[in-house]
């Protein structure tokens, strides 16, 4: 992840920030880049939290966010506790749905009054079909002109007859019968003079008359399908929409008030059709825009299915172009205006990792507290006119002053305290872009006694290093355990007062334990020599 000169200072001193009596996880590889993945296979990689302290720290939550809907980092653990001087291991994943680079991060939420940890993340999202190449990291208009431009290239025009003769003999034959998308009905032919002698043609899914019935228009095949010729008239030229009143219906399709509505099994081919016609060309007469809305709705709500997906492949096969929309689906959730000039929302957003900071209390102690800051919009925010209103309280790496976030980046903030006062303050800044002035509550959390953070209960093991024989303390509090070598196999063991691993070779191990009462999970260091 790109960071800011100062966001990269502070990650640095934070480092460094070990001697501190009480502070929040540390990331101990810092950011985390993942190899180019595509759609098909997550990418996965490790990340280290190291707790400082003399205490445990409990993670109670993993923040994680999106991009167009979609949440593509998920994280192995999200509830675990780190032992005192120890580090907790967690796999990350990386699955991308968009061609896109990913810039997020992962925020490792803890009550412990100590505040929380942020991991940036970094992945470039690539497709498994090579084909859409030129489309790597566009959207909008740079997305629709590079689609525009890679459906035409290649392209083979088979003219009017010559696509028909390929849709009904192959593309849409199925076993000798060819189906009505509008009806259902079948029939058994493969040539155009069958076609003709069962009542079927052959549907401009965007009616020829509006571009005069011009090739190659007129003979792309993404946009051709067999249909029954009472259909296809009472099709016409309508638009395409809901038919609230109909005065005809046949196979579950509707015609009615100047409207075409597909039966069920027709309507995501429908729209489909439509986006890539549009793209491809361009909307004759303004007949697309006034669908626009309905036809996203059937694209989401009717998914390509396998056969609308091998008509596809079919089609590339003589014609060497694809419909995008049935390969990739989302390509539309980068798009915001087919027909017309498609323009990304501009989103000012910035999250921050409390509403109210809680800090730890005790005996007279100095305490570090991490808040984080995550430009989750799409614009730059400018921040600044942080300040904390108790001299108790203190930046702990000086007042950041004025910083600038892209979108995608974050920021530690971390501020210094004093366990036995009792605050009741709030820290301030400044943000861009309409956001304004942000105050956060600054208070001593209850319950948050330094003196509270014990691992008398939690379950223990002697003698570490062992030669075979562990002894396990509070083993009845355990749900469940298993043992991970330092290849990542694992083995589930059942929870005793003494564990025989003499079996096992000489070597480093982690025992991951499952807790009944809150199904917190945390891990412990063992030797066997």
């Amino acid at each position: 992840m790109k960071f800011s000169i100062i966001s990269k200072v502070i990650f640095l001193v934070s480092l460094c920030h070990i001697a501190v009596q009480g502070q929040s996880l540390i990331a101990i590889d810092g950011d985390v880049n993942f190899p180019s993945t595509t759609e098909l296979q997550a990418s996965t990689e490790t990340i280290r939290l190291y707790n400082p302290n003399s205490f445990p720290i409990t993670v109670d939550a993993v923040d994680r966010f999106e991009i167009y809907g979609n949440r593509v980092f998920s994280v192995s653990d999200s509830q675990f506790t780190v032992l005192p001087s120890d580090t907790f291991s967690l796999t990350v994943s990386f699955l991308p749905e968009h061609n896109v680079l990913h810039e997020q991060v992962l925020v490792f939420k803890s009550k412990s009054g100590f505040g929380h940890t942020k991991v940036g993340l970094n992945g470039q999202g690539s497709y498994s079909r090579s084909y859409y190449s030129t489309t790597e990291n566009k959207s909008q208009e740079a997305l629709k002109n590079a689609l525009d431009s890679r459906l035409a290239q290649g392209y083979n025009d088979l003219g009017y007859s010559g696509a028909r003769d390929q849709m009904y003999a192959t593309i849409d034959n199925n076993n000798g019968q060819v189906e009505c998308v509008y009806t259902g009905r079948t029939a058994t032919f493969n040539t155009r003079a069958g076609a003709n002698s069962n009542t079927f043609n052959c549907e401009h899914t965007f009616p020829q008359g509006f571009f005069n019935s011009n090739v190659p228009m007129r003979s792309d095949i993404h946009h051709l399908f067999p249909t029954d010729v009472s259909a296809n008239s009472r099709r016409g030229n309508d638009p395409f929409g809901v038919v609230s009143s109909a005065s005809w219906t046949m196979g579950g399709s509707k015609s009615g008030g100047g409207k075409f509505e597909p039966r069920d099994a027709q309507k995501g081919a429908t729209a489909r059709a439509m986006m890539y016609f549009v793209i491809r060309y361009q909307d004759y007469s303004s007949h697309f825009s006034g669908q626009e809305s309905i036809l996203r709705q059937w694209h989401q709500q009717f998914p390509p299915s396998a056969a609308e997906k091998a008509r596809n492949a079919a089609i590339y096969n003589v014609q060497n172009n694809r419909n995008p929309f049935v390969d990739y689906p989302q390509f539309v959730e980068r798009i915001s205006d087919i027909d017309g000039t498609a323009s990304a929302s501009s989103i000012t957003e910035l999250y921050a990792s409390d509403d109210t900071i809680k800090l730890a209390s005790g005996s007279n102690l100095s305490r570090s507290y991490t808040f984080v800051l995550y430009n989750s919009g799409t614009e730059s925010v400018s921040l600044g006119g942080f300040s904390l209103s108790d001299p108790n309280l203190s930046f702990a790496n000086g007042n950041p002053g004025t910083l600038s976030l892209a979108a995608g980046q974050s920021l530690s903030l971390d501020i210094d305290f004093m366990t036995n006062i009792n605050y009741q303050t709030s820290l301030n800044y400044q943000v861009s872009g309409g956001i304004g002035l942000q105050s956060v509550p600054v208070i001593s959390g209850p319950g948050l006694s330094v003196s509270d953070f014990e691992i008398e209960d939690l379950p223990q093991f002697f003698p570490n290093p062992s030669k075979g024989l562990v002894h396990l303390q509070n083993y009845k509090a355990i749900k469940k355990l298993s043992l991970v070598d330092a290849s990542g196999k694992e083995w589930s063991l059942e929870a005793q007062a003494i564990l025989d691993l003499s079996h096992l070779p000489k070597g480093h191990y982690t025992f991951r334990i499952v807790l009944k009462e809150d199904n917190s999970l945390y891990s412990q260091k063992l030797i066997l020599n």
